[in-house]
């Protein structure tokens, strides 16, 4: 049996020479946890997980290097999982720590774990490593915890040659959006293609007069309002709206954000009252509720992942 921990932090967050696109109080969300096209990367990576592993837990974190308690449960959770696992029969298991959208075949990386016999394997792109491992359920023991990137002494390096998006920037979260759009990876829209191109999800409202062009994706109970114009590989994130007249242009929306009446947005990603401008580089909080805002009290992107179908063990170290 294999069983599976992923662990997500903040480690995918500009934090210096891109402006942050911020969260709730808490502090923003990593991009691997944030909705693109109706769902996020970690609930993909956690259902992709539960086709091959017995057991699959799913672990939220907060930034990579912090040195607080909450680091230590991220620690203490990990080790509680992996040892939950060894004492329900697991001969190996999968550990992702999930920054970045992977399309790994991870039967396939199994099946080259076992025929190398060493005690660990760990995936790489062409670009380098990935925090993506396969370990013998009996390595930690004698080594750190399962959170560090250092836990295994003797890993086999498996090549994988499956689309990677680091997610690293805001740039790549767009790029991850365009491919899924024009399919150069298995990222699929979720909802209903209702024209070629066009993806609406559940309980979306359309006004007469808006406009969609292909390729758009419109989630979860978005508004979008009478004369607005959705455009050129946009996506708007569940629970968002779009106010009158505005037109969105190769921009992405995250969830639970209000975009006001009248407004032109172009190459942008936007999330509640913030907004980064892919052309120029620049990041700004737009302090008028009338132009942006957050469309609800909820947090955006933090609790992605609770989507995927019951059975899977999900948890908090915040």
């Amino acid at each position: 049996m294999l069983g599976a921990i992923i662990i997500t932090t903040d480690q995918s967050r500009p934090t210096q020479g891109d402006a942050v696109i911020a969260g709730t109080g808490s502090g923003p969300a990593p991009w691997a946890s944030v909705e693109v096209l109706g769902k996020a990367p970690v609930t993909r990576l956690a259902e992709a997980s539960k086709e091959v592993c017995e057991f699959v837990s799913v672990i939220a974190g907060p930034p990579e290097g912090h040195r607080g308690a909450e680091a230590g449960s991220i620690s203490d959770l990990a080790d509680q999982y992996f040892a939950s696992y060894k004492r329900r029969g697991c001969e190996a298991v999968f550990i992702a720590r999930c920054g970045a959208y992977v399309e790994l075949d991870i039967a396939d990386m199994l099946a080259f774990h076992q025929e190398q016999g060493l005690e660990g394997t760990r995936a790489f792109a062409d670009d380098g490593p990935l925090d993506v491992w396969i370990v013998d359920s009996s390595v930690i023991a004698a080594y750190s915890s399962v959170s560090s990137s250092s836990f295994c002494a003797r890993s086999a390096v498996y090549r994988s040659q499956a689309y990677v998006n680091r997610l690293e920037t805001p740039r790549d979260l767009r790029r991850l959006v365009l491919d899924g759009f024009h399919s150069r990876c298995l990222l699929r829209p979720e909802g209903v293609e209702i024209k070629p191109g066009i993806w609406i999800c559940e309980g979306a409202q359309i006004e007469r007069s808006a406009r969609l062009v292909a390729p758009a994706f419109i989630g979860q109970n978005v508004q979008i309002s009478d004369e607005c114009l959705i455009t050129r590989g946009s996506n708007v994130e569940s629970n968002s709206r779009i106010d009158f007249g505005t037109a969105v242009e190769n921009s992405s929306i995250l969830p639970n954000t209000y975009v006001g009446i009248g407004l032109d947005l172009t190459h942008a990603i936007v999330d509640g009252r913030n907004l980064f401008n892919l052309q120029h580089n620049v990041g700004l909080q737009i302090t008028d509720p009338v132009v942006l805002r957050e469309n609800s009290e909820r947090a955006r992107g933090r609790q992605s992942w609770a989507d995927v179908e019951s059975g899977m063990a999900v948890s908090s170290a915040e």
